[in-house]
């Protein structure tokens, strides 16, 4: 892009900069956007675009700044930098710009006088979206404040009164269930999202991987093991190196008596467990999960060698069935970290 001593405008750094987001190169684009601010200081798009590569590189302090300063000049345009603010802060702090930008996507869904149109329902969710942070924030932040658990439950009601058929507020508001120890109500809500999840998601419209594992580890505390490892083996597809995955879905089949599908679970998650530990050596820091998964392993070759030859540990055995459901209904309960 060389031009001598001529200086370049700023549409076309920007445009540079958007074919190097193009081409994943967030380092080299903001490079640029920071050229062409240099040219329009009072352009906030340029400042939204500078906070949120920044804010992709952990460039957090950058994106802070830029973010606060394109608040400073414009307030209502583009509310999202209000919810990429919040990201960066904590507690109230945080709080406070989502209620912010809250209030700003509101004023603009006004505009719509078709609430169902396209741009509507893109409000909508991201007013459902930070409806549901805002909840999730007295879950973790705020989760001593003396008005949590109401909170909470205040924002998550809010979420779902701009819901448009996403798995995002009836996961949070079973989250909240299964803090509250309602697992009637929490399975009622984690069947709708289970539901969401197969027929309003597409490829391209999936939640991240670490919801969908966080569904199949709620659907897994209420016993719906087959949703939970429908869910589990979809992550499992893009990304197999999890041992903790290997655990889930394990757990699953053993829950559901398929003694040798849990067996090939709960081994490879023994094999990854132990070449994780010889990498770590001396900082290895799941001893007691790779010893809870060996005894596991153990007690289910054990089973299958006494079922007769025909049966494998299906419904047919029912006495070993019964006896490896307990089993996993206690490890499926149990808050077991396996994250390398």
């Amino acid at each position: 892009m060389a031009r001598g001593n001529a200086q370049y405008s700023a549409a076309e750094l920007v445009a540079k900069a958007e074919a190097l987001v193009d081409q994943c190169q967030p380092e080299l684009a903001v490079q640029f956007y920071e050229k062409a601010l240099l040219q329009e200081p009072s352009n906030t798009a340029l400042l939204d675009s500078i906070g949120e590569l920044s804010t992709e590189l952990d460039n957090l302090e950058r994106a802070l700044s830029a973010f606060q300063q394109s608040i400073a000049l414009a307030p209502a345009q583009n509310p999202a930098k209000w919810l990429y603010i919040a990201q960066l802060v904590a507690g109230e702090e945080a709080e406070h710009y989502t209620t912010q930008g809250i209030t700003h996507f509101l004023h603009e869904l006004q505009q719509h006088v078709d609430p169902n149109a396209p741009a509507a329902l893109v409000i909508k969710k991201q007013i459902c979206e930070a409806y549901c942070s805002l909840g999730e924030l007295y879950m973790t932040d705020l989760c001593d404040h003396e008005e949590a658990e109401v909170r909470c439950e205040k924002y998550f009601q809010e979420a779902l009164t701009f819901d448009v058929g996403l798995p995002e507020p009836t996961q949070a508001l079973a989250n909240l269930r299964l803090v509250q120890q309602n697992k009637e109500a929490a399975e009622g809500l984690l069947e709708e999202t289970y539901r969401r999840l197969n027929e309003n998601c597409g490829e391209d419209s999936l939640p991240s991987l670490e919801f969908r594992t966080a569904t199949g580890k709620m659907l897994i505390e209420v016993e719906k093991y087959e949703q939970a490892c429908d869910v589990l083996e979809g992550v499992m597809q893009e990304d197999d190196d999890n041992a903790e995955l290997w655990f889930l879905v394990g757990t699953c089949y053993r829950a559901m008596d398929d003694l040798s599908n849990a067996l090939e679970f709960f081994e490879k998650c023994q094999t990854m467990l132990k070449k994780l530990k010889k990498q770590l050596r001396h900082e290895f820091y799941l001893q007691d999960q790779l010893e809870s998964v060996e005894e596991t392993v153990a007690a289910l070759k054990a089973t299958i060698a006494s079922l007769p030859p025909d049966e494998d540990g299906d419904d047919d055995d029912q006495d070993s069935g019964e006896e490896a459901s307990a089993g996993a209904v206690a490890a499926g309960q149990e808050d077991v970290e396996m994250e390398e």
